[in-house]
């Protein structure tokens, strides 16, 4: 089992998988996180200076791939900068924030789809137990199970599991998979960008949101940006002050996305998750400032 080590610039593990891209990552204690892509088990521990050093079994790329090593993140983030410079203090914010590629599409997809109307604690939970009915590759971890063993667990029995209305669009978006080959949502990746985004919109009960997501965290389209209520209304503050307290609509969704695209073109996914994340951190100070103390 090889290992590799990432300087703190170039990688923090921790955030990475707790920034709302992958939901199967858990702190195993001693400053060590452990979890699941797809079949591989990958281990992530904090070393002395702010250095991480990762692990996969049973193929040893896996971690590199996941973390798409071969992406050096001072180059991006210098490109945003000088893209955009009111970026500077979110990527310094955030030294080590990558964006993920997970190995399979259809985890990225059924994890996404949990994410629905949702918060962050729940979700992880529902998608731990979605991946539960996959293979045990040890200490409690499973292989991400194939849409035709999620289509098999059925609508009641995702319901009774707490996955409520969710459970009917996961049940029908598996049978779909099922149906239309397991080749299907690889072959997505070939396609250009919105041609993707209309194919998994055409899945039942998938909208832009998810698609996108599946588009940037599952398929390699780094151009995506899912844009949800923290990123629009971080977004309007910022570049559209007429919309601000606005709802999203699907015409300004479009919007918001395009307006990334044509500022940061292809790291318009990386430019969006320092904001997303700076939003969602900014969210629960504001929670944590508001409880009444003892």
């Amino acid at each position: 089992m090889s290992e590799r080590e990432f300087p703190r610039e170039e990688l923090d593990f921790r955030l990475c998988v707790t920034s709302g891209q992958v939901f199967r990552f858990v702190e195993c204690g001693g400053s060590v996180w452990r979890g699941v892509d797809g079949g591989d088990v990958i281990e992530a521990s904090h070393e002395s200076g702010g250095r991480w050093r990762v692990r996969s079994f049973p193929d040893p790329a896996a971690a590199d791939r996941f973390l798409r090593a071969e992406v050096r993140l001072a180059d991006v983030v210098r490109r945003i900068v000088e893209l955009e410079p009111s970026w500077k203090p979110l990527v310094d914010r955030f030294p080590g924030l990558r964006v993920l590629r997970q190995a399979r599409a259809d985890e990225t997809l059924f994890s996404f789809l949990c994410t629905v109307n949702n918060h962050l604690s729940r979700i992880h939970r529902l998608v731990q137990t979605l991946g539960s009915f996959g293979e045990c590759v040890g200490d409690g971890l499973f292989r991400f199970p194939v849409a035709g063993a999620i289509a098999e667990i059925g609508e009641s029995r995702l319901r009774e599991m707490g996955f409520g209305y969710r459970a009917r669009t996961i049940t029908a978006v598996a049978q779909e998979l099922v149906a239309r080959g397991e080749d299907w949502l690889p072959s997505l990746k070939s396609m250009p960008y919105e041609e993707a985004v209309r194919a998994l919109c055409d899945l039942p009960g998938v909208g832009r949101k998810v698609a996108d997501c599946v588009c940037l965290f599952g398929l390699g389209f780094d151009e995506a940006v899912p844009v949800d209520v923290h990123l629009w209304r971080a977004t309007a503050e910022r570049f559209f002050p007429d919309w601000v307290g606005k709802s999203l609509t699907e015409h300004r969704y479009r919007a918001v996305g395009d307006y990334y695209r044509e500022k940061f073109g292809r790291l318009a996914g990386f430019a969006h998750q320092y904001l997303f994340y700076d939003s969602i951190q900014r969210g629960r100070r504001g929670r944590e400032t508001k409880r009444p103390r003892r």
